[in-house]
């Protein structure tokens, strides 16, 4: 006897191809089959009117809180089933620790990781900023080594982020060379969105090359200095992918929908050498040095589009300062935006929202053929406080907004986006794609109804129209409640 058919729904299998009518059946963990299925099983579900895809592939998560927060709500109800976290440099270590801590806390979707370059190169070298020796560039390549052999998918770095802001190419070769050996992808948050882009992709080309690795460019974005725009930039952007491409470097990008980045203050307001040694906040105190780079951090401040333009999200030192803009608490404590910013670093270093992207450039990166659809947000344990409204309407924005509304994606390529084409990138070879043999992930939803409810004013909003989510084979949720029966699996490759 199967153990669940979902009958009747509009199949859209993750390859791209033209939906169509039929059931899908799962026995255990695996899809059983596909088509016409008069088997009886325990459960059945009518999928008349609706889509039924495979269950989403985030692959630029930041969603180590699985380990505090196992149920992983707020990402479940959008539809996603398998997260890879460790993005952007940054993963815990050892990974093998990692992974058996998410694994034994049973969590309710599927968990991959990275191994982040800049936690490695922290762990050897500490905020040291220089090129590193032969020893320590070895015990660098033996630490992802081990990572590799124990599961992660591949490598992370966060270029513009200390320390990986302080890494030469061949460094980061040399390590790339190793993951490349475990046939990991190369993940990189690349050093610049703005004035030095093009040579940022440059960079991450000249790895892919020498490294002989699969490049991903994470969360592809485009920052325009305010008064400069350049709507024909956006297109030298994805030319210039394709030209990298057509050389034979196999990269790809992800993005999410939504004009706005989320990171921490000094991350892009402050040089980065101010920050090595790890004596980030004691050069903020230092008068000289604030004369120093004053008029650089009223550069970057003008480049994001203005102290309006940054929203503070998390300030533990004083929260009652969250939810409210640059520009507001500038003037609260009667400063300009530069001299308060370096003031925000030196008592905390707030985590932020910068309103600072064209939607027009988000739409055109989002429709690109080698660009798959990541949230870059994380597990919401608690549903307070200011967040990113990626972290709950990600994958639900891209059907409202550009299959249904806008009809700028086919829903096959939509589906494609959110499914096969991370699942393959990233070596996950049994998710993303519905058919026999392949594993139970899967989604039903309503498309006329499917669409996020969180916005920047009230980010702790599930989506609507979600029908079920199955996670290897299992209900998750089934539109009305999340299962306690948490169904989730750690992801080892390698």
């Amino acid at each position: 006897m199967l153990d669940l058919v979902i009958k009747g729904a509009r199949i859209c299998d993750g390859t791209g191809n033209p939906w169509y009518g039929g059931d899908v059946a799962v026995r255990g963990e695996r899809i059983a089959a596909v088509g016409v299925v008069r088997a009886r099983a325990r459960r059945a579900v009518d999928g008349a009117g609706l889509v039924l895809c495979p269950g989403f592939v985030d692959v630029h998560t930041h969603s180590d809180g699985i380990v505090e927060h196992p149920a992983a709500e707020n990402i479940l109800r959008q539809g996603v089933t398998t997260v890879v976290s460790g993005n952007c440099g940054g993963s815990r270590l050892p990974v093998a620790a990692m992974l058996d801590r998410v694994e034994a806390g049973r969590p309710a979707v599927n968990y991959a990781t990275l191994v982040g370059h800049g936690s490695v190169r922290g762990r050897v070298m500490g905020a040291a900023k220089r090129r590193p020796t032969r020893k320590e560039s070895a015990r660098m390549c033996r630490l992802v080594e081990a990572a590799m052999r124990d599961g992660a998918v591949g490598m992370s770095t966060g270029l513009f982020y200390v320390p990986g802001a302080y890494a030469q190419v061949d460094e980061i070769v040399a390590v790339a060379k190793v993951v490349a050996g475990y046939g990991g992808v190369y993940a990189t948050h690349k050093r610049s969105a703005g004035g030095k882009l093009f040579q940022a992709l440059r960079e991450a080309a000249t790895v892919g090359k020498r490294a002989g690795i699969a490049v991903e460019i994470s969360h592809l974005k485009i920052l325009h200095r305010r008064g400069r725009t350049r709507p024909d930039r956006v297109e030298a952007v994805l030319a210039a992918v394709e030209r990298y491409r057509a050389q034979g470097v196999d990269m790809t990008c992800d993005v999410h929908p939504y004009p706005a980045t989320f990171t921490g203050l000094s991350s892009v307001v402050i040089p980065p050498w101010c920050a090595k040694d790890g004596k980030l906040r004691e050069r903020m105190r230092d008068a000289a040095v604030r004369r120093r780079i004053r008029a650089e951090v009223a550069g970057k401040i003008a480049w994001i589009g203005g102290p309006d333009r940054i929203t503070i999200a998390r300030f533990d030192p004083d929260p009652s300062l969250n939810g409210r803009s640059l520009a507001d608490v500038a003037g609260a404590r009667k400063g300009t935006a530069a001299s308060v910013a370096m003031d925000l670093v030196a008592e905390g270093d707030p985590r932020c929202i910068f309103h600072a992207l064209r939607p027009a450039d988000v739409a055109r990166i989002v429709c690109h053929p080698a660009v798959m659809i990541a949230s870059d947000g994380g597990v919401v344990g608690a549903r307070r406080g200011v967040v990113h409204p990626r972290n709950y309407g990600t994958f639900p924005r891209i059907y409202r907004e550009y299959v249904r509304e806008r009809r700028l994606l086919s829903l096959e390529e939509a589906v494609r986006k959110m499914t096969s084409l991370p699942a393959r990138k990233f070596g996950i070879r049994d998710r993303g794609l519905i058919a026999p043999g392949m594993r139970a992930d899967l989604v039903l939803f309503d498309p006329a109804r499917i669409a996020e409810r969180a916005t920047f004013d009230a980010p702790h909003s599930f989506p609507a129209g979600i029908r079920a989510v199955v996670v290897n084979g299992h209900v998750a949720w089934d539109g009305k409640r999340v299962s306690r029966q948490r169904a989730g699996a750690v992801i080892r490759t390698g």
